[in-house]
């Protein structure tokens, strides 16, 4: 099934999903398995939190 994949290859697509919007089947397939994962929602959740962070830093050390 094209839908069905594991966590190294959800992994990949989160940290595209950073760069680019990524095709309907593979965001489907992501939330597909999200509902399945324990630690892929965390891996996610994590990513957020850097790119968060960064922009925070990126802002604030852009002030004078």
């Amino acid at each position: 099934m094209f839908l069905k994949r594991n966590c190294k290859q959800v992994t990949r697509l989160v940290l595209e999903g950073e760069d680019r919007r990524l095709p309907w089947a593979d965001r489907l397939a992501v939330r597909l398995h999200m509902h399945i994962c324990a630690a892929c929602p965390r891996f996610q959740q994590q990513v957020r939190l850097m790119r968060e962070a960064t922009l925070a830093w990126r802002h604030y050390s852009e002030e004078p």
